[in-house]
């Protein structure tokens, strides 16, 4: 599992909700826990049509020192929309 913090490029919204799984192997359970600007994700890096994409297992909130499970089926792309990214 690899770790990424969600950072944007630009102020507006204050996080992303979570995305489904875009291997379409598992539906997305819900938007429990979704990461606020600043959040750590643990999970598993994959390419999908050409694009790097964030399998989520956890997520931690910034400023707090306690990892939540992410919904099954939560993922993350590195890019969206020239606004976030996972660095």
């Amino acid at each position: 599992m690899e770790e990424f913090e969600l950072k944007k490029r630009r102020p507006g919204c204050t996080g992303m909700f979570w995305r489904s799984d875009p291997t379409g192997k598992t539906a997305l359970a819900g938007n429990d826990h979704w990461p606020r600007d600043g959040a750590i994700l643990r999970g598993t890096v994959v390419e999908v049509n050409g694009e790097k994409w964030l399998l989520t297992n956890e997520v931690k909130q910034k400023g707090s020192d306690q990892w939540k499970q992410a919904p099954k089926g939560a993922a993350m792309p590195f890019e969206y929309e020239d606004h976030y990214y996972l660095e």
